[in-house]
């Protein structure tokens, strides 16, 4: 499933989508104003019109003012330019037949006018010119059309050109506002990712502020607590289920063994033994949750390789087995020796256990940190491989009892090492299980 925005980025989504929504307010509060004020449009058309025959006069002879193009809205115009004496230098007559005013020789000051109220609009006025030349205008033209681009005019001159880089300013500023805000909660979801159930004493930064980021992460190390403290109480009924388990069964192994030979007596014996294997997995898998603070002694692989190999043999020769022991090299690590050793006769158990009988069980130490188990069994089938590492998962092992702990506790411990366990088939049959410690973790 994919994962929506950010709430940094909604924010200022939703930051950017007011300051239009204001922006876009401001130009329509800007436009009613000037609608509702006619002579205030009519000023400026007319101003901007004689802009326009300034420009013409100032890029040629008046010859060019009877090329200009008609205002945009407008039906019809006309309008006459005089110099400084008041003599005519150009006339624009009226290109449709509109009745116009006489257009009136400039006085001194400037003027704008509009005649009657009905539509269309005529409109007239006087410009006194840069050049000491003086325009005067007639215009007629339906409202909107003709004052449209000076609403647009008043509208980027008053609205846009002041107001757009403030907002612009501010969405910016606002917007580092908020993703410096939000950078505590998102430093909490980072470390919250980063929890490790095999690292359960580990508590989220608290940040100085916000103050609500703070009272979340305040309550989130609140439920790691709790949390840790269940995880304490399951694992000590565990253990302490099991240490009592214990002597009964040593016992109940005493009275089996008292029992006349027979098949009875021999099926007890197996159920007898897997009880009492079941009982030190869940031993083994309680201690596997507290070695953090033991992972400290040097350990010497080839060593703890041959000890357990020594130890498994008789095991191994029972079952009609062989192990052989190679050493290609292999290193020293920090770490439990006993648990380590645990891992071992874990996986050499599984190996007996899938091996046929008259074949070799290989243990390879090294090169350096690195330890291999190989079978000659069967191996694993692909839709088996995700599973193999499941706590209780037991696949289909003819003759066999187990628990499904004994893979599941090694990579608990090996977890714990800062190491890695794989398995794989090999290519002339059987598992390989390798286990490889990382370079952080060496000695």
């Amino acid at each position: 499933m994919t994962s929506g925005p950010s709430l940094a980025r909604q924010i200022s989504a939703r930051l950017v989508a007011a300051a239009v929504l204001v922006s876009l307010l401001e130009i329509v509060g800007v436009l009613f104003l000037y609608s509702a004020n006619r002579p205030k449009l009519a000023e400026e058309w007319v101003t901007a019109q004689a802009e326009r025959i300034h420009e013409s006069l100032a890029n040629g002879d008046a010859a060019q003012l009877a090329r200009l193009e008609f205002p945009y809205g407008a039906d019809d115009w006309t309008f006459t330019v005089h110099d400084s004496n008041r003599t005519t230098i150009f006339q624009q007559a009226p290109r449709s037949g509109a009745r116009f005013e006489p257009l009136p020789t400039p006085i001194d000051h400037e003027w704008t006018r509009i005649a009657g109220d009905g539509a269309p609009l005529v409109l007239y006025g006087s410009r006194h010119l840069p050049n000491d030349a003086w325009v005067t205008i007639g215009v007629t033209g339906n409202t909107l059309p003709l004052f449209a681009p000076v609403f647009l005019r008043e509208a980027y001159t008053h609205v846009i050109v002041p107001v757009a880089p403030v907002t612009i300013l501010l969405l910016v500023l606002n917007v580092y506002i908020v993703r410096r805000m939000l950078a505590p909660l998102s430093a909490a979801a980072a470390e919250v990712d980063a929890l490790d159930p095999s690292r359960m004493e580990t508590r989220l930064t608290v940040p100085a502020t916000p103050r609500e980021v703070r009272a979340l992460v305040l309550a989130m190390n609140r439920a790691l607590d709790r949390l840790e403290q269940a995880m304490h109480t399951l694992e000590s009924f565990t253990a302490d289920a099991a240490h009592e388990m214990r002597t009964p069964l040593s016992i109940l192994k005493l009275r089996v063994e008292a029992l006349d030979p027979g098949p009875a007596k021999n099926a007890l014996r197996e159920d007898v033994t897997a009880m009492t294997r079941l009982v030190n997995q869940m031993l083994d898998l309680a201690q596997a949750d507290t070695l953090d603070s033991q992972i400290n002694q040097t350990v010497e692989l080839p060593s703890l390789a041959r000890d357990v190999v020594e130890r498994m043999l008789p095991v191994a020769v029972a079952r009609g087995c062989d192990i052989e022991l190679k050493n290609d090299g292999g290193g020293t690590v920090k770490g439990h020796a006993e648990a380590l050793s645990r891992v071992l006769t874990n996986l050499i158990d599984n190996a007996i256990a899938h091996s046929p009988k008259d074949r070799s069980i290989d243990v390879v130490v090294g090169p350096g940190s690195r330890l291999v188990v190989r079978d000659r069994g069967p191996g694993f089938s692909r839709e088996n491989a995700e599973h193999l590492f499941r706590r209780f998962w037991r696949g289909a092992t003819p003759g066999r009892a187990g628990a499904g702990l004994g893979l599941a506790i090694a990579q608990s411990i090996l977890s714990r090492h800062g190491a890695t366990i794989t398995a794989d088939n090999a290519t002339d049959g059987g598992a390989v299980f390798t286990i490889q410690w990382t370079q952080e973790t060496l000695s």
